[in-house]
């Protein structure tokens, strides 16, 4: 997560992570109260590629 384990983004997926909260797990190096900051997605995004068997790289304009 780009945020703090309280805080699920977009608010949206309240659903989704109650769900995986009971069957797998949320991840996070932020602490609780951090909210959705641009500058965390990139460490987010480096979290999810390192417990990923493969990352596809796919650029566009």
């Amino acid at each position: 997560m780009a945020t703090g384990i309280d805080a699920v983004y977009p608010r949206r997926h309240q659903a989704l992570a109650r769900q995986l909260k009971q069957a797998g797990c949320l991840v996070t190096e932020f602490p609780p109260g951090t909210p959705p900051l641009r500058q965390n997605f990139p460490k987010r995004n480096r979290i999810i590629s390192g417990l990923s068997l493969g990352v596809l790289v796919v650029e566009a304009a």
